[in-house]
């Protein structure tokens, strides 16, 4: 389950940099954000980290629920492991996809 696993978090962390780092819009809408940079950096971090963390919810639901149904047994551990690598990953890949955004 841990290749399956990994798996998942690689997909939605790709996902999650590709909507950091890619801009769909015109060319005067991106030099706006530039221009309100400290906020506008913090709401596109936050957001797109707000949209990787409901991928990596979902995923945590499904262990459980894989647990408690064909296990008989919930690995809490595994599941705090799961949750932390997932949000910290999710989190630090919005960081490093806005910064490429906001300064390449």
């Amino acid at each position: 389950m841990k290749i399956v696993n990994g798996l998942f978090i690689a997909i939605i962390v790709s996902i999650t940099a590709f909507f950091s780092f890619f801009w769909i819009g015109s060319y005067e809408e991106k030099i706006r954000l530039v221009n309100e940079l400290p906020l506008s950096f913090f709401k596109r971090v936050v957001g797109v980290s707000v949209l990787g963390s409901v991928g990596i919810s979902v995923l945590i639901l499904v262990n459980f629920l894989r647990d408690k149904i064909v296990l008989k047994k919930v690995n809490v551990v595994s599941l705090k492991r799961l949750a932390i690598v997932g949000f910290l990953s999710v989190f630090l890949v919005a960081l490093c996809g806005t910064l490429l955004f906001f300064f390449c």
